[in-house]
């Protein structure tokens, strides 16, 4: 199951450091890095599973449909 996800690896690291150059701008503490950066990488990581689950399933019935 989790091969299907290997190609979105180097995008998750990216999206890592992303996440921590904005937790470090909005934190005051370390802590608060930590979490942030958390928080941020959880929500990339439903926002993946969410086009994933829908929208690429919506993606190939449309393409069915205009063959």
């Amino acid at each position: 199951m989790l091969n299907k996800y290997y190609k979105y690896l180097p995008w998750l690291v990216l999206v890592a450091i992303g996440s921590y150059q904005s937790a470090t701008y909005y934190a005051r503490t370390a802590f608060d890095v930590f979490y942030l950066t958390t928080i941020f990488l959880i929500v990339y990581i439903a926002l993946l599973f969410f086009y994933m689950r829908t929208i690429s399933s919506i993606d190939t019935k449309t393409s069915l449909l205009t063959c």
